[in-house]
């Protein structure tokens, strides 16, 4: 995907990816990965997920409740997607 697509789909957000890691974002993956297992980057992500539950609940509604749930669930599955991704192309 060009640049410009790529820009136009992040709604020309700043990214703090530079030039190098837009064009193999494979390798900010495997850093990432590197720094934190996976069993480790689960347990954090568990712990956000608790403390935002902790911190929000009284004052969430049902329906954002069940997004941050969705979200929490969802994004588990993108870093395991990531984790086996990264680990088949490194062989």
């Amino acid at each position: 995907m060009k640049r410009k697509k790529i820009n136009k789909k992040l709604n020309y957000q700043p990214t703090k990816l530079q030039k190098h890691k837009l064009e193999n974002p494979f390798d900010v993956m495997d850093y990432f990965f590197h720094d934190f297992p996976i069993h480790e980057t689960r347990d954090n992500l568990w712990e956000l997920y608790k403390g935002w539950v902790y911190n929000s609940s009284q004052y969430a509604n049902e329906q954002i409740t069940k997004d941050m749930l969705c979200f929490y669930t969802q994004f588990s599955e993108f870093l395991d997607a990531c984790y086996v991704f990264t680990s088949k192309k490194a062989k």
